[in-house]
């Protein structure tokens, strides 16, 4: 393993695993996520592409919507097999984050992409507009108007809540 992608998994593998496990809630799913991110960045280095910040998160970001998806229709499925049985929530809708606690986690849970994947990203993380807007493949104008938008959401969720 060469030291460049040394350094790239120790820089990027806690950013990386934080926005997967807030998007999933699922502390196994988010390590499998962060690790086929990374074998997916091997593979891209083998083929001499070019590395950015942005496309690692562009590409977890990815995988975990891929990841809701499937819950997704497993979940309809499971609830057409049992009619009338009680609804099984999913896990995202259980999410308990120690550092930001369950209201706000919960909050940012219910926003609509791309505003979750932007507060994640950038409160969270602490990624630059740029590294955001490229992995969302937004304009820098677009990116800090739906980064706006979506602590203009979290901000009445949240007044809702304790109000």
């Amino acid at each position: 393993m060469s030291i460049w992608y040394r350094l790239q998994v120790n820089q990027n593998q806690n950013g990386l695993y934080s926005l997967a496990y807030q998007m999933l809630g699922n502390q196994l799913e988010a390590e499998d996520v962060v690790q086929d991110t990374f074998i997916k960045l091997w593979e891209r280095r083998e083929k001499g592409l070019k590395f950015e910040k942005a496309w690692l998160y562009k590409v977890a970001r990815n995988q975990c919507l891929d990841i809701l998806r499937r819950r997704k229709h497993a979940l309809a499925y499971q609830q057409a097999k049992a009619v009338g049985a009680d609804v099984v929530p999913s896990a995202a809708d259980h999410v308990l984050n120690d550092e930001l606690g369950s209201e706000i986690t919960q909050a940012i849970n219910e926003l609509a992409e791309p505003y979750q994947s932007l507060l994640v990203m950038r409160e969270i993380n602490g990624l630059s507009y740029q590294v955001l807007a490229d992995a969302l493949d937004l304009t820098l104008s677009q990116t800090k108007v739906y980064l706006h938008r979506a602590r203009n959401q979290l901000k009445e969720k949240l007044e809702k809540t304790y109000a």
